[in-house]
């Protein structure tokens, strides 16, 4: 993207590089990428899709909001970014098809997929867990992952290959009491590394970013005590967020990753590096 109308030095998708080079001419399908009202904090999907932008790929920003999706265009677009907007329900096979199509027609092909799309809940106990709040994460979280894969390697191939990066979490490989998202979530670990196997001699690479306790809207729960407590859990004793995860993304995504297939990739500031009673005692030796 080019300079818009604020200092791009200060904004989160600059961080001292140039603008428009990484990912120059990549066409990038990102789902749940739309943009909350007000836009102050950032989600994994639109802060990917717009550091996608400002890196020079053409976006296709994909959510079941259309108000949300445009609102994320309307930011890449006003900085010069190329994105467009495409809607609907990606648990749906139809609607699915129909976003991947229409991605696919308005870029002039597809190389780059983002499986980001999620819903929280469906925790605790399975004898206590309702089943239809089960059946939603999943269908939201994997499902759709499933189907959006589904119609996207096609293209992916059509293009000579390309990447899928899969947004799992850290609730994947550590008990939280989590639940549908935990299910869901390591499943994705298991499809990113069974892709990556299947269609890596179609030259598709296919990766999993596992990000930590970050500082998103979905990640908002408990307030600022909660807040605080995440952030003590981390090795480094900093909070991240959103453009910490899209970073690692614009990696997987560029041909700087072209030998890396089938990786997960934890972006946690160490947390799933370690133990709780080593950060219990980490954190009584130094002040955080």
């Amino acid at each position: 993207m080019d300079a818009g109308p604020d200092d791009q030095s200060t904004q989160p998708w600059w961080r001292g590089v140039v603008p428009g080079r990484r990912l120059a001419g990549k066409r990038a399908f990102v789902t749940g990428a739309g943009m909350l009202a007000g836009g102050e904090l950032f989600g994994i999907g639109e802060a990917i899709a717009v550091l996608f932008a400002a890196q020079g790929a053409a976006v296709a920003v994909a959510d079941v909001s259309r108000a949300r999706a445009e609102a994320t265009v309307e930011l890449i677009s006003g900085r010069g970014g190329m994105a467009m907007a495409t809607v609907g329900d990606l648990s749906s096979i139809s609607d699915s098809e129909r976003c991947v199509s229409q991605a696919d027609d308005a870029l002039g092909g597809l190389d780059t997929v983002v499986n980001c799309a999620a819903l929280p809940g469906g925790g605790g106990s399975p004898v206590d867990v309702a089943i239809e709040t089960w059946e939603q994460v999943m269908a939201v979280n994997l499902h759709a992952t499933f189907l959006t894969a589904r119609h996207a390697i096609p293209r992916l191939r059509r293009a000579g290959g390309g990447s899928i990066v899969n947004i799992s979490s850290v609730a994947a490989s550590r008990g939280h009491g989590s639940g549908a998202y935990a299910a869901s979530k390591a499943a994705m670990l298991g499809l990113t590394r069974d892709w990556a196997y299947l269609h890596g001699r179609d030259g598709i690479r296919v990766n999993c970013i596992l990000p930590g306790h970050v500082h998103t809207p979905m990640g908002l729960s408990g307030g600022e005590e909660m807040r605080e407590i995440r952030r003590a859990c981390g090795l480094l004793g900093t909070e991240g967020d959103a453009w910490d995860v899209a970073w690692p993304a614009v990696f997987l995504a560029s041909e700087e990753s072209r030998w890396i297939t089938g990786v997960e990739l934890p972006v946690d500031a160490g947390t799933t590096s370690s133990g709780a009673l080593a950060i219990h005692v980490l954190n009584s030796r130094s002040p955080v």
